[in-house]
């Protein structure tokens, strides 16, 4: 299958609703925050977040708007990650402009228009002057109370902790360790680490990793719940890169399972 690297802009997201929904105040909407596109030198992927619980849907299209051309077609349960959330590989979408069509069983459609460019031709943004002077190469101000003892700049703290977290996500990692049948993933980041059991499947599950609950994280990984998803999605593509590069996987809230394509 041909892949394409290009970058993708979202558009516009639109939700249409059936002639016979007279309360559609009573339907929840999808909204451009609730769709993201990430793009890395080797790979990239769409994620959507549905407004409701997945079973209220259909299925998924993708089709070029200059001519109609149906691209993806595909039941949501069978894309699902957790309970609502979609995430599509895009590499296989080539240089045009689109509509991503989400079916919901009350009638009501969401549509996400996006553009892919040719690999290589980045996104214009607009640049933004700021509306306040700075001068980068000042010393910074050293602050003290009354006695003349030096108080911590909160600002330099706050910034180094950025810095700090910005290189420990870029420099993350999994180990793995079998033990016949079962086994470990490890996620390390910074002097962190989390270990996600490893077990063998049957039929056409090769193998799945337990995930901590949403309730016992915090305190099984030492990573705050805002972080919880970011690392399961990691884990599971970096798993299926380093051990499983012929498989799908699917996440749920309890485990990340993978198949045999």
């Amino acid at each position: 299958m041909d892949q394409f690297f290009g970058v993708i802009e979202i558009l516009t997201v639109e939700n249409i609703f059936p002639t016979d929904v007279h309360d559609q105040g009573t339907e929840k909407v999808m909204l451009m925050d609730d769709v993201r596109f990430v793009h890395y030198p080797d790979c990239q992927q769409m994620s959507l977040w549905l407004p409701e619980y997945f079973m209220e849907y259909h299925n998924v299209i993708i089709q070029n708007i200059v001519d109609n051309v149906v691209i993806f077609d595909q039941k949501v349960e069978h894309i699902i990650n957790g309970s609502i959330k979609i995430l599509l590989d895009t590499l296989f979408i080539c240089p045009g402009t689109y509509e991503l069509i989400i079916n919901k069983k009350s009638g009501v459609v969401h549509i996400v228009r996006f553009k892919k460019y040719p690999e290589g031709q980045l996104i214009s943004i607009p640049e933004i002057t700021p509306s306040i002077p700075f001068d980068l190469d000042s010393e910074p101000i050293v602050y003290r109370d009354g006695f003349g003892n030096v108080l911590p700049n909160e600002d330099l703290l706050l910034r180094q902790a950025i810095i700090d977290k910005t290189i420990n996500k870029i420099t993350r990692r999994l180990e793995y360790i079998s033990q016949g049948r079962g086994g470990e993933v490890i996620y390390l980041e910074g002097n962190k680490s989390i270990k996600f059991y490893m077990e063998m499947g049957g039929g056409n599950c090769v193998f799945y990793l337990d995930i901590p609950s949403i309730s016992a994280w915090e305190k099984t990984t030492n990573f705050p719940l805002s972080e919880r998803e970011d690392i399961i999605n990691y884990v599971a593509e970096q798993t299926r890169r380093d051990q499983a590069s012929s498989c799908t996987y699917k996440i749920s809230d309890t485990e990340i399972t993978y198949f045999r394509k």
